[in-house]
């Protein structure tokens, strides 16, 4: 048998020293819809995110006293006070389903199924009088601007024509004055401040322009005298109705 120099065998392996080679890479699965994964990351330089609701938010309202006011599909109604840097949690509710704020930004409305009104001091977040209705609310909307003596609101009745205006103030579940403004039921009103009018839009897509203190169509407010000379038939013309009604602030 053959010997090296060192007297080891020939057919002897040396034992290997440090460590042995890296295992095998196993090869990548691709992973599917990669690409839209990764456009969804987000990519902004800060996010929040509240769980303060455990159901579906369903209405933001932003108050000029530096509040904004949430409510979700559960009924609960959540304040929260605006700070230089950040939001903070104020005071939570559980109320209804349907949600106003004034234009002054100082009370906040909603109304429920259950035929009552709660309306809300914002700026010290606490539930001031409770309304109590002898039939079904249906669109809600505060109609009066800063200055005026008496907070105007304007309920519809969900199941006739008829729209109510309320002194939210007064503690009373009278209304101040009642009036039939359209052939059916309202869906939504809006107030225009600057004018001092009310739009409305029925079940059937009419929309009417009202005072909230006579409930008159306001004739010095705007310049046309019959809606056939405007557009404001097109979207009964269109067999639908008005889902929702803005107005800019000038």
């Amino acid at each position: 048998m053959e010997e090296h120099e060192n007297g080891a065998n020939a057919g002897e392996e040396e034992p290997m020293i440090g460590p042995g080679p890296a295992p095998r890479a196993r090869p990548k699965r691709p992973l599917q819809f990669e690409q839209a994964y990764l456009n969804a990351l987000p990519s902004s330089n800060m996010y929040e995110k509240s769980y303060m609701h455990r159901d579906v938010v369903t209405h933001v309202a932003v108050s000029a006293a530096d509040f904004f006011i949430t409510g979700s599909s559960d009924g609960h109604l959540k304040f929260w006070k605006k700070k230089p840097i950040g939001i903070e949690f104020a005071k939570h509710f559980r109320s209804h389903l349907a949600m106003q704020v004034s234009l002054d930004g100082l009370l906040c409305c909603t109304i429920s199924d259950d035929r009552s009104v709660k309306i809300y001091d914002v700026v010290n977040y606490d539930m001031m009088v409770m309304i109590r209705l002898p039939y079904t609310p249906g669109a809600v909307e505060w109609v009066y601007k800063q200055g005026d003596v008496k907070a105007r609101l304007a309920i519809s009745d969900r199941n006739s024509s008829f729209v109510h205006i309320y002194d939210a103030q007064a503690g009373s579940n009278d209304p101040i004055v009642s009036k039939e403004i359209h052939m059916c039921p309202i869906k939504v009103m809006k107030y225009n401040a600057v004018y001092d009018s009310v739009l409305s839009a029925d079940a059937k897509g009419i929309i009417e322009y009202w005072s909230p203190v006579t409930l008159q169509f306001p004739e010095d407010e705007v310049n046309f005298k019959l809606k056939s000379d405007t557009d404001l038939f097109e979207i009964a013309k269109c067999k639908t109705s008005v889902s929702a009604i803005e107005i800019s602030g000038v």
